[in-house]
Order: structure tokens, then C-alpha cells, then sequence
């Protein structure tokens, strides 16, 4: 596991983004962990969570020429990679999100930011189904841009239409897809962790069952 993935596990668990226990989802099904980015919610922690996601980027040599946030969360998201980019590596790219529905009047349209044009960074907080993900692909191609890459914090690992969502995604649309962690970069950090241990059975347990 690189520095880059250890840091950024335990800024999530020092801060509850990452959770372990009994929790229902919205599918109704039982998760044994849960992870929610929406806790950054102030400016520290939203700091934090953007650096995390640009050093990344630039880990990755990501291609671009604008980020891309879905609504909601991407909206966030997106601004705040923007400025980070800046601020700490003298990047300076574009941003925009969309709105879930167009605008008529003043602003009008679909996005906000800057118009959609090049290559598209897309950045959201997990990849589940991956289903949100490709309808922004889908928005983005419908206006003339071009989705190049995908960047969320954490890939859960799980099943899109037959196979792993994130695999899916780079199939059906050509875009290679990036995850800060993934769901087995945290089982293999609870197994060097003792204070931890006790959660390792039923992640492990998890994973089997709805790993693709």
C-alpha cells in the first residue's frame, strides 16, 4: 500500500468518514462499513479531502482539461479540487457541474461553471453501481465534451449490470476510472491495525460475497 492511500485511510477514520459497525444502506442491503465524504463539511476538512484527491491527479498524470462534478456531491467536489490545484501545484484548470434540472432563464442551462469543452475529468466521492457516473459520461458527450477520466475517493468494489462497476465503466465508455482507495485497501490496512481486528471477519466476509 502506498503513503498516498495509508494517509488518506486514516484521515477518514480519524475524522468517522470511515466507519465500521452495522449500517443499513439506501439499497436496504446490511454493510458491515460505512463511508460518507459529506462529513467534510468544513473548510479543514474539505481542504483535506481536496488535497487528497489532487496529489492523486498528479500521481496519476491524469489528463484533462476541465473537472467535472456531478450534482450533488461532485459540486463540492469539483470547486475545490479547482482551487486546490492552484493554491498547492500552480495547476489551474476550469470547473463546472450541472444542475439536475436546466435552467431557463438567467444562467440558463444545464451547467454551471465553465462550459463544457475538451477533455473531462469527472470527480465523485465512491463508485457503487457506477450508474451516476455514467450518466454524467452520458451528459457530457451529449454536449461536445469528452470524459477522459474518472477520479472518486473510494471504489467499493461492487457490481454495476454483471462485473465490478468501475471495470464496466472503462468497457462501456473508453474512461479510465481512479479511486483514492479502494475496499481492499482497507481490509489490508484493518490487518495491520490490532485496534481494528475485530471488524477484519466480517469485512473479509463482505467482500467475498459482493467483490467483482
Amino acid at each position: 500500500m502506498n503513503n498516498l492511500k495509508k494517509q488518506f485511510i486514516e484521515f477518514t477514520l480519524n475524522h468517522e468518514i470511515l466507519r465500521f459497525g452495522s449500517f443499513t444502506l439506501n439499497s436496504g442491503r446490511e454493510s458491515p462499513y460505512f463511508f460518507n465524504t459529506g462529513l467534510c463539511n468544513d473548510g479543514r476538512l474539505l481542504s483535506s479531502l481536496a488535497g487528497f484527491y489532487s496529489e492523486s491527479i498528479i500521481t496519476n498524470s491524469l489528463d484533462y482539461d476541465f473537472v467535472f462534478g456531478p450534482a450533488y456531491k461532485g459540486i463540492t467536489l469539483a470547486t475545490s479540487i479547482s482551487q486546490t490545484l492552484y493554491t498547492k501545484h500552480n495547476i489551474n484548470k476550469p470547473y463546472c457541474h450541472n444542475r439536475k434540472e436546466a435552467k431557463i432563464h438567467g444562467e440558463s442551462g444545464i451547467f454551471v461553471g465553465t462550459k463544457p469543452n475538451g477533455k473531462a475529468l469527472i470527480v465523485d466521492d465512491v463508485i457503487s453501481s457506477g450508474k451516476s457516473i455514467s450518466d454524467s459520461i452520458s451528459l457530457l458527450k451529449k454536449n461536445d465534451a469528452k470524459p477522459s477520466s474518472v477520479l472518486v475517493a473510494f471504489d467499493r468494489m461492487e457490481v454495476g449490470n454483471e462485473d465490478r462497476a468501475s471495470k464496466e465503466l472503462n468497457e462501456d465508455h473508453s474512461v479510465k476510472v481512479y479511486s483514492i482507495i479502494t475496499l481492499e485497501d482497507i481490509i489490508d490496512y484493518i490487518k495491520t491495525d490490532n485496534s481494528l481486528s475485530p471488524h477484519l471477519s466480517e469485512m473479509e466476509k463482505y467482500i467475498s460475497q459482493y467483490k467483482r
